[in-house]
């Protein structure tokens, strides 16, 4: 059980919450909105992240004289063992001078201790058709992730053929019990996330692993 540094125990303003099943975690992920809940998505579909934890820590940084606590939404450990806090805020909200200034000054602490840090908005979230493509993909995904070792035991059984589909990958990897899209989401297979999934979807095996393939935050790289 993972213990989160802030329960909400009032609830407040029309805001969704809930639990996300993890796959990627094994666990449920508390969210606190529907941006939020949509984030999830992009964490377990992103070859980046191993694994990520909700509400992880408190921090406190300088405003003026005064130190401010902070609880960011998400903690992100990365495929390269680094971790990354992220906040996840509609862009109207952020907007305000209020609120701009406040995380102007929790970035500027992040810089100055050295603790990668992003701000995801609705305009990377709800990118379509990727995140209907991300929604899709996840229910396809086994119902607990499969390791690196297991998942390269079967790309040989890919080769037989020079062009594939989402529907090709699944077919041949049916035996195995192991779908496309757990290739998709550890990186062993890339495709077009601009464009709508089907089975008809070309996919190619990436000779080395494309985590490119879901990118989160283009300031950060991953």
């Amino acid at each position: 059980m993972v213990n989160r540094v802030r329960t909400v125990i009032t609830p407040s303003g029309g805001i969704v919450r809930g639990k996300f099943p993890s796959k990627k975690n094994n666990r449920l992920i508390h969210h606190e909105g529907l941006l939020e809940l949509e984030a999830c998505y992009l964490f377990e579909l992103s070859p980046y992240v191993t694994s990520y934890r909700e509400q992880p820590i408190k921090i406190q940084y300088p405003d003026g004289i005064r130190l401010r606590t902070y609880t960011p939404d998400f903690e992100l450990t990365l495929s390269t063992g680094d971790t990354v806090l992220v906040e996840i805020k509609h862009s109207a909200i952020l907007a305000r001078a209020e609120v701009q200034e406040k995380y102007n000054q929790i970035t500027d602490h992040m810089l100055r201790e050295d603790q990668p840090f992003s701000i995801l908005t609705e305009t990377s979230i709800r990118r379509e058709p990727r995140l209907s493509n991300l929604r899709l993909a996840y229910r396809e995904l086994l119902p607990h992730a499969p390791t690196n070792a297991r998942l390269e035991s079967v790309l040989p059984h890919l080769a037989i053929l020079k062009e594939l589909t989402i529907g090709d990958v699944s077919s041949i990897l049916q035996p195995h019990n192991i779908s496309a899209f757990d290739l998709l989401a550890r990186g062993y297979l890339s495709c077009d996330l601009t464009l709508s999934l089907n089975s008809s979807t070309p996919v190619s095996i990436s000779t080395e692993r494309d985590y490119d393939s879901i990118r989160l935050s283009e300031e950060l790289s991953f």
